[in-house]
């Protein structure tokens, strides 16, 4: 009866623990499943986002590199072109331009977040000296226009020698702008290739 008794208990205790040893493995198996689906959904919502913001950039650097060639190229054509006719139509496509320009920074400004996923050169610091350099450079200009139409014939030629050299060197930052830009871009599809191909 002793022995049947030790037998009842210890088919009990077996019994009681097969039960616990499931349960904590069925949480334990529960637990991974739901962490693993977890990070599958992060890294899912990490991919997507990544993809949005590099869209975005894609587009916004795209137009703004165009914008970068055309502005330079008004700039070269209106340093040959001295017509007060075709100053005033030069000056006026410049100005649809930047308006543009600002138009595709207030509706696409997620591709100002591009730094937050990816390595590129022109972060937020660097756009900003790259904007007041810009910015000195167009003054720069201005002043030698604004000195050309107040100046006296004989002195013109020397202004338009400063006027040549405030053109170049504003063209030159631009393309200087727009090599960074098109590196950018490359950095931006290596890196979203690299991860969507899980490398």
């Amino acid at each position: 009866m002793a022995d049947q008794l030790t037998l009842v208990e210890v088919s009990a205790f077996s019994g009681l623990t097969g039960a616990l040893l499931t349960q904590a493995l069925t949480g334990l198996f529960g637990y991974l499943g739901d962490k693993r689906k977890s990070n599958l959904e992060l890294k899912s919502a990490l991919r997507n986002k990544q993809i949005d913001i590099a869209e975005s950039f894609y587009f916004v650097t795209g137009e703004k590199m165009a914008i970068v060639k055309k502005n330079i190229g008004y700039w070269q054509n209106w340093n040959h072109s001295r017509s007060e006719a075709s100053l005033e139509f030069l000056n006026k496509e410049m100005v649809k331009l930047n308006i543009y320009l600002e138009k595709l920074d207030l509706e696409n400004w997620k591709c100002n977040l591009v730094s937050l996923y990816f390595d590129v050169s022109l972060t937020d610091d660097l756009l900003i000296a790259s904007n007041d350099r810009s910015k000195a450079l167009y003054l720069k200009v201005l002043d030698v226009t604004d000195a050309l139409k107040h100046a006296l014939p004989d002195s013109k030629s020397d202004l338009y020698a400063l006027y040549d050299k405030a053109i170049s060197d504003m063209c030159g930052h631009y393309e200087n702008v727009y090599a960074q830009m098109t590196s950018d871009m490359q950095i931006v599809k290596a890196s979203l290739l690299s991860r969507l191909q899980g490398k």
